[in-house]
């Protein structure tokens, strides 16, 4: 066996990585889930779009709010139902924001990259960017998790990732009622690039009402960007007068 593979199961082993879902110590070669939890997780994608009816990895449907904003395309994995916190989907999408381990991201990235190459025949063509997290959350878990996804996905689809955007919101989204998160999503500019007539694709791990993912795409089009795509973990939001959105 080669020194690296030996090496890469002795940091397996001294890490003792267990089932986001479960807590269930995994075995090598497992990447997030125990077989059992990860069985559960594969039928739960299974869900279908009820607008174009296609499974949701190979859904692009958008949204009357976010097309207002620029956002053509919505490209997503899974539902992400908030009651349901213990579902490994949930589970999946809490150790990203929060322990910073490997198998995660890798198991978001595999995620997240087929259901781009499900929509998009040439993804390399793209630049990637994600939703900035908090300053004050960065600093209480130690990873801009969106960042890392971003940048994870990008190099696996052969991409270009540009951090385009920071955060200046004050308060977590989770905490607030819709229109106090599009109050709350507030961004500028990290450094102004000329996007002229390029296509960009915005990761983020959820869009619930879609305010962050919104107000993120309208500042990349004011970059002269013509083609923006919304990448997602999950999908959370249903229709409502004040943000029509997607019911699934």
């Amino acid at each position: 066996m080669e020194i690296s593979k030996i090496m890469d199961r002795v940091l397996f082993a001294l890490s003792v990585p267990k089932c986001v879902a479960c807590d269930k110590r995994l075995d090598y070669g497992d990447k997030a889930f125990c077989p059992e939890c990860s069985a559960v997780f594969e039928e739960f994608k299974t869900r279908n779009c009820s607008r174009c009816a296609k499974v949701l990895n190979k859904c692009d449907c958008s949204n009357n709010f976010l097309s207002s904003h620029f956002v053509k395309k919505t490209i997503k994995c899974f539902r992400y139902i908030h009651s349901e916190q213990s579902s490994p989907a949930s589970s999946l999408i809490f150790s990203l924001k929060r322990d910073n381990r490997f198998d995660v991201l890798e198991k978001c990235t595999d995620e997240i990259s087929q259901a781009i190459l499900n929509s998009i025949s040439e993804p390399k063509e793209y630049i990637f960017t994600n939703i900035p997290r908090r300053r004050s959350a960065i600093i209480e878990y130690g990873i801009d998790h969106s960042e890392l996804l971003a940048k994870a996905v990008a190099k696996e689809l052969g991409g270009r990732y540009i951090p385009l955007l920071r955060s200046n919101s004050k308060k977590a989204q989770k905490m607030l009622d819709r229109t106090e998160r599009f109050q709350n999503a507030d961004f500028s500019i990290n450094r102004r690039r000329n996007l002229t007539d390029k296509g960009v694709i915005i990761i983020d791990d959820v869009i619930t009402t879609g305010a962050s993912m919104s107000k993120a795409a309208s500042l990349i089009r004011s970059m002269g960007a013509k083609d923006i795509i919304a990448a997602t973990l999950g999908i959370a939001y249903k229709d409502d007068n004040n943000f029509p959105n997607y019911q699934i």
